[in-house]
């Protein structure tokens, strides 16, 4: 590590989550923070948003930069000094503390906070103190809050100090205003809002929409409607319309640009009719409001990461949102179609009742297929999950079942669980096992109708002796037999051993293989993690379910990767990020690129991994959250359910793929020409489909965050498919 100033000074901005209106010139107040006090060089730890080759405080934990410094052992006090920039009412302010990393144990006694009413230099006195924690507490991040006083203040400064010699680590420190007590000014870096380009120029309103005062559009679902956005050529009174088979969920949006303050406005969809005499109740129909909201654009996951955007994302769990005349705003309609729904067209009405205007309606159709969709049996789709990372206490048992049901919705079939579970030896010398937390969650995942192979992260701590021991060795076999035979007894399904998340480097890799080979040692134990190119191939003699990134610089190249796991006899699966606010890009994911990599498993971070104590920004840490949590239930996202329409896609494609397996096994002559047809129309989609991240790159694109083709396209392609989906299952 290169020697730093003993000194750093930096410059971050106080930003205030509750508000995103900063003009982009306006002045802002600046926050200097000494940190650490006195530095100790040697054992700065983690990677951090650092552009000029100094120690930062990166107080959110975007990408890597989840741990700001860990102190070396001292019994000596140590401090951060912040000044605010300005005099601030202050509510509280919080200091955090990460209690374990990467095998080193943290302690904290005493934590304090100082005041001055002069310069920042002192005089410091003390204002309040707190214990702390020790080593032996369960894992995690401690928070400490502290009063402010009552009256405002330019600077504090909190001092942390142990009575005996053992590492501090800190992570972050919040401030936050009496204004806004329940929104944190965030100690970050200088964030800059961008603003959405609208599609083109403002509407034109006729006399009826001028009245009414405003003006109702369709977009198509896969288009991000901003607080900028426009009606485009083809949405104004276009109505909403979708088809869909039986059983399944297909979305449709409705948007409004306001010509002036609405007030609350509720959308409603009736029940649908449909042909002689069926319908579609409204109990069927689901409406939420869009949110906008702060999030960091493109692949959200760099610490360098300076900007925010107000973005469309979390779906409400709620018809009503106030429109007051300065954005558009859109509601997300999700109909699911009842598997014994009877085929044909569909109609009814949504109705707009704006708090302040007349109400408007707009016609709603929807097209039941013909098709029966078939199970894709041997495809594995499953999202990182861990409700109970520490303790049950964590998410109550209804909000875990509810998040399950939701998966299971959205077509998952597994989990990559995070649930702890420990092994000691007892008095007796004898192992004592406790996997009671992970037992209990793979029971209530395998009830809840997931039961694919799950991956479980265990780290296989050694006991009592050096990482790579011999004795750590059985250590690793004991808890691998012992858990094995407890979850047969149980019922709980395969379970695949996942000893290291992403280990491309140094010891994290070391660490990795020789965990892989330990575990082998156990007959029918199967094995899991997550791997580039080259650590697939170093690590191929112990690990059955290759897991890729789907990165360049991991060497993701489709027609490798899918003839190496093949070569080794090894499972091929993919793996990448569902957490960003690209609707279009999740359903290329989740269905024609999955098919057209030849993977026969993909799994996402993360289902629900909130950051911060503002779930409604990714300023005070990027909330990894396909969907967030709700008071009522789990709350979607448009990538969410971008993610479904993709597995929805790839349904398609495997019940094409089956029918015109059967009609060749023993189908008519007719039946044999619509297999060849249909045949023709999947080589064609085929070439069509781009799974070489390489030429994205070629082509100026990210793979993340921009999409190949329109949303014309896919509906076509899912169009055509029903059509040959539907004539061989009638020519059967």
């Amino acid at each position: 590590m290169q020697t730093k100033p003993l000194t750093v000074m930096l410059i971050v901005a106080l930003i205030l989550c509750a508000t995103w209106a900063f003009a982009q010139d306006a002045e802002r107040p600046q926050v200097s923070v000494s940190y650490p006090h006195p530095p100790d060089e040697t054992n700065w730890n983690g990677q951090f948003h650092d552009p000029n080759g100094e120690k930062l405080i990166d107080g959110h934990s975007a990408g890597n930069a989840q741990y700001s410094v860990i102190w070396a052992p001292t019994t000596e006090e140590r401090f951060i000094d912040v000044d605010l920039g300005q005099e601030v009412l202050l509510d509280r302010v919080v200091l955090r503390s990460y209690k374990h990393y990467t095998g080193r144990d943290f302690q904290l006694d005493h934590v304090r906070l100082y005041l001055t009413a002069g310069a920042p230099e002192g005089p410091w006195e003390l204002a309040d103190e707190q214990s702390g924690y020790t080593m032996d507490e369960e894992k995690g991040t401690r928070e400490f809050e502290f009063d402010a006083p009552d009256h405002p203040i330019r600077y504090f400064r909190f001092g942390v100090q142990n009575d005996e010699a053992i590492h501090i680590a800190l992570t972050e420190v919040d401030a936050f205003a009496k204004s806004t007590p329940d929104t944190s000014y965030v100690l970050s870096v200088n964030f800059t809002e961008v603003f959405h380009e609208p599609e083109g120029p403002r509407p034109t309103p006729t006399a009826a929409q001028q009245q009414a005062g405003y003006v109702l559009f369709a977009p198509h679902w896969m288009r991000k409607i901003f607080g900028n956005s426009v009606p485009v050529e083809g949405e104004i009174n276009a109505g909403l319309s979708a088809s869909a088979a039986p059983g399944e969920y297909e979305p449709m949006t409705l948007a409004v640009y306001p010509l002036r303050d609405l007030g609350e406005c509720t959308l409603s969809v009736g029940a649908l009719s449909g042909p002689d005499g069926a319908g579609l109740p409204a109990d069927a129909i689901e409406v939420r409001a869009v949110n906008l909201w702060a999030q960091i654009p493109g692949q959200k996951g760099s610490s360098y990461a300076d900007q925010y955007i107000r973005t469309p994302e979390a779906l409400l769990d709620t018809p009503a949102v106030n429109v007051d005349g300065q954005e558009t705003r859109e509601w997300w309609i999700t109909v699911h179609v009842p598997p014994d729904a009877t085929p044909g067209r569909y109609a009814g009405t949504a109705t707009l009742t704006p708090g302040d205007g007349a109400a408007v309606e707009a016609p709603v159709t929807l097209d039941v297929l013909p098709v029966t969709l078939r199970e894709p049996d041997g495809y594995t789709f499953g999202m990182y999950w861990g409700p109970w990372r520490e303790s049950r206490e964590e998410t109550s048992n209804e909000r875990v079942l509810a998040q399950i049901e939701d998966m299971r919705e959205h077509h998952m079939n597994t989990v990559a669980l995070g649930a702890p579970a420990s092994m000691t030896v007892g008095a007796d010398g004898q192992y004592e096992y406790d996997l009671s937390l992970v037992t209990e969650l793979l029971q209530l995942v395998r009830d809840g109708g997931l039961d694919a192979p799950l991956p479980w992260v265990y780290t296989f701590p050694p006991i009592e002796t050096e990482f790579g021991s011999e004795e750590h060795s059985a250590q690793v076999r004991a808890f691998v037999e012992h858990a094995q035979a407890q979850f047969a007894e149980q019922g709980l399904g395969e379970v695949l051993w996942y000893p290291r998340d992403e280990p491309w480097h140094g010891e994290r890799r070391e660490q990795c293989k020789w965990l892989l080979e330990a575990i082998k040692q156990v007959p029918e134990a199967r094995t899991y993690t997550t791997t580039r190119m080259d650590t697939a191939e170093e690590f191929d003699p112990w690990l059955d379910v290759r897991t890729h990134t789907l990165s360049l610089s991991g060497g993701f190249d489709p027609v490798a990767v899918r003839e190496a796991a093949a070569a080794g006899g090894d499972t091929y699966w993919w793996y990448t990020n569902a957490c960003r606010e690209y609707p279009d890009v999740m359903r290329f994911k989740g269905g024609f690129f999955f098919w057209k990599t030849g993977a026969t498993g993909q799994l996402y971070w993360a289902y629900q991994y909130p950051s911060g104590s503002d779930q409604t920004s990714d300023l005070d840490g990027i909330d990894w959250c396909a969907a967030y949590p709700g008071e009522t239930g789990p709350i979607p996202t448009t990538e969410w359910e971008g993610l479904r329409e993709g597995i929805d896609d790839f349904r398609y494609i495997r019940t094409l793929e089956l029918e015109i397996a059967d009609a060749r096994a023993g189908g008519s002559a007719a039946a044999k020409a619509l297999a060849d047809e249909a045949e023709a129309l999947l080589a064609e989609i085929r070439a069509a489909t781009v799974a070489d991240l390489a030429v994205y790159e070629e082509r100026g694109l990210s793979f993340h965050v921009d999409s190949i083709w329109d949303a014309a396209t896919y509906d076509a392609y899912r169009r055509q498919i029903a059509e040959k989906i539907a004539a061989l299952q009638a020519a059967r």
